[in-house]
């Protein structure tokens, strides 16, 4: 069992190094920065907690997004889809980035 657990483990570091994902503070994607940190691909269209959600649960509002949106893989949380939620932390990063890259 340990042997699973491990290959699990290599494989989401792998996709999470191949699809670009970066971990930033919540505020960085337009949340409460009670949230703590995500994981966030625009690669992918993603975001992801790792450990326990109940902050951005509660913080960020994400206890009200739909179950098939969560896919929970080791100890990772991963929210996907068409969420506005979602959606809109992608939008709000990606305009951030956008307007520090045109400063620098």
């Amino acid at each position: 069992m340990w042997e699973l657990e491990e290959k699990i483990e290599e494989l989401l570091e792998e996709y999470m190094e191949s699809s670009g994902a970066v971990k930033v503070s919540a505020a960085a994607v337009g949340l409460d920065r009670r949230c703590g940190f995500v994981w966030i691909s625009t690669d992918e269209n993603w975001l992801a907690v790792e450990g326990s959600t109940r902050t951005i649960d509660y913080y960020g509002g994400f206890e009200y997004i739909d179950e098939q949106a969560k896919k929970t893989i080791d100890r990772y949380t991963f929210y996907e889809g068409e969420c506005e939620r979602i959606e809109s932390c992608l939008d709000f990063y990606s305009a951030r980035n956008k307007e520090h890259q045109e400063v620098v």
